[in-house]
Formats: structure tokens, C-alpha cells, sequence
């Protein structure tokens, strides 16, 4: 904490309403600094990295970590072979989060709501736009 400027917990033993992050949350480093919390999820079975939850750290500018962390998180569904990144609607910086990898997908975005419509994607009980 002294040297990052950051408490970090694992919550994955804190009760689920007790939570203040994630069960999984970790740091996002963006240059020398942490700047956001992100709570991933790798859904297998439907081939969906799920973002369960994005935290911005105070002082940041929203969009620029949204962007970078959008292009990170690509990464990791590439290399865990998922096709998909779904973000959900917890933390400050899920709506920017979930605007960026919209935009960073592109067409590949865009035919997957062609696909799934109006729909939501449920996985162990936390809904997915």
C-alpha cells in the first residue's frame, strides 16, 4: 500500500454483500501507475470475458483508462480464446469500459448484437448486457 498508493484485497472469502471491488479484482498498471480495479471472469462455455465490475482510482481521466484497458482486455480474450468481452454495470468505469470495447470491437460488436438481439447473457447470476 506504501508503495503503490493502492489497498488491494482479494475478496473471493469476503461474503458477496460484504464485497467492495470483485470476488476477483485486480489492478490495471497503466504507465508507472495503478488506475483502475477489474473484476474478470473468463466464461468458457460461452467463449465471454466478462468484466463483472471496472473501478477507476481517484484522479484519473476515465477515458483514457477506459481505452487502454479495453486494448488490454482484447489481449486477454485472445489469448484465452474468447471471442467475446461483455462488461456489466458495476464501478465507475463500466459504462466508459463497456463504450470502449464497443468501439474497439467494431464490427465484430456489431454483428454480435446483430446475433443476440435484446437478449442478456446470464452467468452464475450476474447479468451481462
Amino acid at each position: 500500500e506504501r508503495l503503490w498508493g493502492m489497498y488491494h484485497r482479494l475478496e473471493i472469502y469476503v461474503p458477496r454483500e460484504r464485497r467492495i471491488w470483485g470476488y476477483y479484482v485486480l489492478p490495471f498498471l497503466l504507465d508507472e501507475a495503478l488506475v483502475a480495479r477489474v473484476d474478470v471472469k473468463a466464461a468458457r462455455a460461452e467463449r465471454v470475458l466478462l468484466v463483472r465490475a471496472a473501478h477507476a482510482e481517484p484522479g484519473v481521466d476515465r477515458d483514457t483508462v477506459a481505452h487502454e484497458l479495453a486494448e488490454h482486455l482484447r489481449e486477454l480474450a485472445d489469448f484465452l480464446a474468447l471471442d467475446q468481452i461483455h462488461v456489466g454495470p458495476a464501478g465507475d468505469l463500466a459504462a466508459a469500459l463497456g463504450g470502449a470495447v464497443a468501439a474497439s470491437s467494431g464490427a465484430v460488436a456489431r454483428r454480435v448484437l446483430d446475433q443476440v438481439e435484446n437478449r442478456r447473457l446470464v452467468v452464475d447470476g450476474d447479468q451481462f448486457d
